[in-house]
């Protein structure tokens, strides 16, 4: 019997020959070569796309099977082979091709193109040949992350565990199998730490250097235009970070305080909060509402048909063809994420599911991701116009994860339910200070920490950001080394300076679900008419599409705090 990761598989095989340069070179060369006048870029352009549309394809398919196979150097092998064989000539063809669009007399971009025709302008800006062949050192440097993390075992009880095994320890309701599970992660955790101490060290080295052969002040500044960071600035970040202190913190304390006296706890210490899952006020398991990837599959897809038939469709798709790798194994890296096949338009789902309503959640949310690369890819002909921007990219799939409360009965009990959506609006308020807290860090680490910055002063500065936005953790009597390290986090090391998006994202989700308490058909259009635009629109125009505003000030964030704050009282008598 074939099974589902044989199924993933064949999905995700790429021969060895079109894994090399040889494999685009003359598409490419033939597009360097050809006569341009503005009547012809837009058939031009759409070959570009074809042949950058392969190209990525290819790259996915690898970079998912060395995620799927951490200890298996083969894969990792031929991931890296591809960085570094096929990654830097195609990034001299594109600006040699970004150069050539953008001398073409007479073009003026449609509007349809013309915002990526101004990205493609910033971008060719911003390139130095230099930075090509860094570039390859730069993906080798996060690979090596990957391995170490993606090998992690955790020893419990003489139990040997994956990481996600481990944290499912944490829920318990008995505080005594928490700390057991707290002390063996931490355990595990610095043990791994020299190893991603030396790979950080690596890796703000190369950051630096890539931001100064592109005559940057510094990495924030050059991840700034890389990302096309152009509706806000480096002060609205800061300025968030203050609200967040002054206004959620707050919220959250109270929060965390109160769960704490009602389970009659006199001190709330590191095993007994979890920002994913706050413990339940009455003592009791936390939810599970399904065993194995299949279940989990099966409850979901009864969410999405109780929504909306054509987004239960897309599901469907993703489940017969391959598209979706849930279980946790020893090997697989721990991380969950949607990446995607823009030749076929395919979204593809890794996860690491344990059982929990966790699992639920953050299968919604990929989800969500893999509906945007839906809707977007068959709206918009060109691969660049596809997702979005990324302040808006996780608006998709943390609304998703809003949109389905309504249609879990056949998961939950209504006492189950009610504690389901509680959750939900609880994981907002404690995400937020976590999410400015990570901001924060990179904010200092690449724009302020000085030239000979070292591992003490990381965790130093991480320790100083703890105390600020979780003061309500005691650890007092406990070696903090542990609460130290916390900035040995997937984003850091893989995805520099993506990370406040998810908080302005589910600012805007809020609103979305807001919306949609009294008029689901019009957000759900509003939802679908967003995703399809894609990356062809300005970020403000994006979050109008979905019918919200694209806000993160002060003012703001207390608004929806007032409406989360009454939206869990409303639970809490439901």
């Amino acid at each position: 019997m074939t099974t589902n990761l044989e199924a993933v598989e064949r999905k995700l095989h790429v021969d060895a020959e079109q894994a090399r340069w040889e494999a685009f070179a003359p598409r490419y060369e033939a597009l360097g070569a050809r006569e341009l006048t503005a009547a012809d870029v837009p058939a031009w352009l759409a070959e570009w796309s074809d042949v950058s549309a392969h190209l990525m394809d290819v790259g996915a398919r690898l970079s998912i099977l060395k995620d799927l196979h951490t200890d298996d150097q083969a894969a990792q092998d031929a991931y890296q082979a591809f960085v570094a064989g096929v990654v830097p000539p195609s990034e001299r063809m594109d600006q040699a091709l970004k150069e050539k669009l953008l001398a073409v007399p007479g073009y003026v971009p449609g509007p349809e193109f013309a915002l990526t025709y101004r990205r493609f302008r910033d971008e060719a800006a911003l390139f130095r040949e230099a930075n090509v062949d860094l570039s390859v050192t730069h993906e080798e440097q996060k690979a090596r992350h990957s391995v170490l993390t993606g090998n992690q075992k955790v020893t419990l009880s003489g139990e040997e565990l994956t990481v996600p095994q481990a944290k499912m320890r944490l829920d318990s309701p008995d505080r005594a199998a928490r700390e057991a599970a707290w002390r063996a992660l931490s355990e595990s955790n610095l043990g791994l730490a020299p190893g991603l101490d030396a790979v950080m060290l690596d890796l703000i080295a190369t950051r630096r250097h890539l931001a100064a052969n592109a005559d940057q002040a510094n990495y924030r500044d050059f991840r700034w235009k890389q990302l096309d960071r152009v509706d806000y600035t480096p002060a609205d970040c800061r300025a968030f970070h203050g609200a967040v202190r002054d206004e959620v913190v707050p919220v959250l304390s109270g929060m965390v305080g109160n769960i704490a006296r009602e389970l009659g706890l006199d001190t709330v210490r590191p095993w007994d909060y979890n920002r994913n899952n706050l413990l339940d006020p009455q003592g009791r398991e936390s939810l599970k509402p399904f065993q194995g990837g299949a279940a989990l599959e099966e409850l979901a897809l009864k969410a999405y048909e109780g929504l909306d038939s054509d987004l239960a469709a897309r599901f469907t798709q993703m489940r017969e063809g391959g598209l979706l790798d849930l279980e946790s194994r020893p090997g697989k890296m721990t991380h969950a994420y949607c990446s995607y096949f823009p030749t076929s338009n395919e979204p593809f789902v890794l996860m690491n599911v344990v059982g929990t309503a966790e699992d639920v959640r953050v299968l919604f949310h990929e989800v969500g991701h893999a509906f945007h690369g839906f809707y977007s890819g068959a709206a918009q002909p060109l691969v660049w116009n596809r997702w979005s921007p990324i302040e808006f990219v996780e608006i998709p799939s943390m609304a998703m994860e809003f949109l389905t409360l309504d249609h879990l009965d056949h998961a939950f009990t209504p006492d189950e339910l009610s504690r389901y959506r509680q959750k939900q609006l609880e994981g907002v308020i404690a995400f937020l200070p976590w999410a400015a807290q990570m901001d924060a860090f990179q904010h200092w680490l690449y724009a302020q920490a000085p030239e000979n910055v070292s591992i003490a002063d990381l965790d130093a500065k991480w320790l100083e950001l703890d105390r600020t936005f979780h003061p309500f953790v005691d650890w007092s009597g406990l070696d903090e080394g542990a609460r130290a390290k916390g900035w040995q986090y997937y984003h850091i090391f893989q995805e520099p300076f993506y990370y406040i998006e998810y908080a302005m994202c589910y600012l805007a989700a809020v609103g979305v679900w807001r919306a949609a308490r009294t008029d689901v058909a019009g957000a759900l259009t509003r939802y679908k008419a967003a995703l399809e635009l894609g990356s062809s629109v300005p970020v403000p125009e994006l979050y109008r599409a979905a019918g919200v505003d694209f806000r993160f000030d002060r003012e703001h964030i207390r608004g929806l705090m007032g409406f989360l704050r009454g939206q869990l009282a409303e639970t809490a008598t439901a």
